[in-house]
C-alpha cells in the first residue's frame, strides 16, 4: 500500500470524557475506506482533526504526503435561489479555481444537465453530490465524507455511491468516508475502520485475495462435539459450537481437508456451507459489551 496519510496514537479529551483514546491508522493511495461506529464514538473528532478544525489533541498525524484535503462534514449549504454552476464558481473563486475546473466537476458528478437549475429545486442527492463537488475544487489527493448519503432515498444512495467509486478511480483520490448504511460502506470500501467508545477495535479488508481470505463455514453433524474436539486438536479455529453445528475459520481452499480429517476420525457430517457474515453481522457482534 502506497501510504498518503498515517494517524498515530491520536487522542482527545473534553474535560472529563475521553473523545479518542490512542487512535491509529493509515490510508493509501487510491482507496476507500469505511470509519465505522455508533453515534459519539468519535468519527467526526477524527475527521475534524484531520482537516484542520480541530487542533488540541495528542499523538501525530502525518500529513507529509498529502498536497490538499478535501471535505464535506455535515450537510453542505448553498445559496438555494443560484444555479449548481453559480455556486460552483463561487467556491471556485474563493479557491483561486477556473471556469474550467468547475465544467469538468459538474461533469465528473453528474451534475452538467442540472447545472443551470437553482439549488433550491435539487434533490437531496443532488445537493449532496454538488458538495463532493465542491470538496474536489482544489484537486484534492485525499477527500474526506462524514455521511454523505444521509436521508437519501435508494436511487440516491446509489448514485453517491457510484460517484465517490468512480472519483477514486479515476482521480487516484483517497477516500475516508463515514456511513450508518454498513451495506452500502461494505459495497463501496476496499477496507473498514471500526471505532467504539473512541478507540479502534476492528480493521476489516474487502477485497483481500481469496487464497489468503479466510471464511466462516458452518459445519452440521451428527455428533459436534466430537467434531470440535478434533478440529481443534489439529490446529483448526473453532468460532462456536452447538447440539446441531460447529463454525469454522478455514480457508476456502482447506474445506477438503476438513472433510477427509472429520470422515478418518468417524465423524459423520450432514451439511457444509459458507455463513454469510457481513459488516452489520461482525460490527454488531464488535458493539456488544
Amino acid at each position: 500500500m502506497n501510504r498518503v496519510l498515517s494517524v498515530n496514537n491520536v487522542s482527545k479529551r473534553a474535560k472529563d470524557f475521553q473523545i479518542l483514546n490512542k487512535v491509529s491508522f493509515e490510508l493509501g493511495s487510491g482507496e476507500i475506506v469505511g470509519l465505522i461506529g455508533p453515534n459519539g464514538a468519535g468519527k467526526t473528532s477524527i475527521m475534524k482533526i484531520l482537516v484542520g478544525l480541530t487542533r488540541n489533541y495528542t499523538g501525530e498525524v502525518d500529513l507529509s504526503g498529502v498536497r490538499d484535503i478535501g471535505c464535506m462534514i455535515e450537510t453542505p449549504n448553498f445559496y438555494p435561489y443560484n444555479t449548481g454552476y453559480q455556486n460552483l464558481m463561487y467556491f471556485a473563486g474563493l479557491n483561486g479555481v477556473g471556469k474550467k475546473k468547475v465544467e469538468e466537476l459538474l461533469e465528473l458528478l453528474g451534475l452538467k444537465e442540472a447545472a443551470n437549475k437553482n439549488v433550491k429545486a435539487y434533490s437531496l442527492g443532488m445537493r449532496q453530490r454538488l458538495g463532493i463537488a465542491q470538496a474536489l475544487l482544489k484537486d484534492p489527493d485525499v477527500l474526506i465524507l462524514d455521511e454523505p448519503t444521509n436521508g437519501l432515498d435508494p436511487e440516491g444512495i446509489y448514485e453517491v455511491r457510484e460517484y465517490i467509486r468512480k472519483i477514486a478511480n479515476e482521480k487516484h483520490i483517497t477516500v475516508l468516508i463515514s456511513s450508518h448504511l454498513l451495506g452500502e460502506l461494505e459495497k463501496m470500501c476496499h477496507r473498514a475502520i471500526i471505532i467504539k467508545k473512541g478507540e479502534v477495535i476492528r480493521f476489516m479488508n474487502f477485497h483481500k485475495d481469496e487464497k489468503e481470505k479466510q471464511i466462516i463455514y458452518v459445519m452440521e453433524s451428527l455428533d459436534t462435539e466430537a467434531a470440535q474436539k478434533i478440529l481443534q486438536e489439529n490446529g483448526y479455529q473453532v468460532v462456536s459450537q452447538n447440539e446441531q453445528e460447529v463454525r469454522i475459520r478455514i480457508g476456502a481452499n482447506e474445506k477438503n481437508e476438513v472433510v477427509k480429517l472429520l470422515a478418518s476420525h468417524g465423524v459423520v457430517m450432514t451439511g457444509l456451507y459458507e455463513a454469510c457474515e457481513t459488516l452489520e453481522d461482525t460490527f454488531l457482534e464488535l458493539m456488544k459489551d
